[in-house]
């Protein structure tokens, strides 16, 4: 009992983190998001071209090096998204887990807090200038919550399988060891 407490005490310290940093972006103008977003993405680029041994672009296509950028720049944001909440619903979930029966009411308990989380946080660029909301993200912040819970659910049935086994495997070696000293 003691290290459910222990883990949930730290899951929620965790918890709490995340949801300041998604609070942090959100609050970000958009010269500032946007500027973060382009230096992880610079960043990415240079990764990309050392591994593949090419410089970046030719002469003459600076317009495709633009728009390459501006697509990744898109892609690296909505993946963000979609990371900060699939996390949210692993550690959310995770506690779920140890607390709360029926499990089913615990995924929808969890499902509904990373949905209003999303509202809320487009809700909250909203009033950032320069930003606005967008369904399109709440549905991507969503569906990587749901990925979030479905890969807890299948760590947590890993995990219980491991254990079974783990007591097979020492119940087996008892009976035989029984048997040995009986024989």
């Amino acid at each position: 009992m003691k290290v459910k407490k222990i883990y949930t005490v730290v899951v929620m310290i965790l918890l709490i983190g995340l949801y300041i940093a998604i609070f942090r972006f959100s609050a970000q103008d958009a010269e500032e998001s946007s500027n973060l977003s382009r230096k992880v993405t610079e960043i990415i680029l240079q990764v990309y071209y050392r591994l593949i041994g090419s410089t970046r672009g030719g002469a003459g296509d600076s317009g495709a090096v633009e728009i390459w950028d501006y697509a990744l720049e898109n892609v690296i944001r909505k993946t963000a998204h979609f990371t900060e909440y699939m996390c949210m619903g692993f550690l959310s979930y995770s506690v779920v887990v140890l607390w709360y029966k029926p499990l089913w009411k615990g995924r929808i308990l969890v499902f509904l807090q990373l949905l209003i989380s999303a509202g809320l946080d487009e809700l909250h660029q909203y009033f950032v200038p320069g930003r606005w909301a967008s369904i399109k993200d709440v549905v991507i912040d969503t569906a990587g919550g749901a990925v979030g819970i479905l890969l807890m659910i299948i760590f947590d049935k890993i995990r219980k399988k491991s254990k079974k086994k783990v007591k097979r495997n020492t119940m087996g070696k008892m009976e035989r060891a029984q048997s040995n000293w009986s024989g």
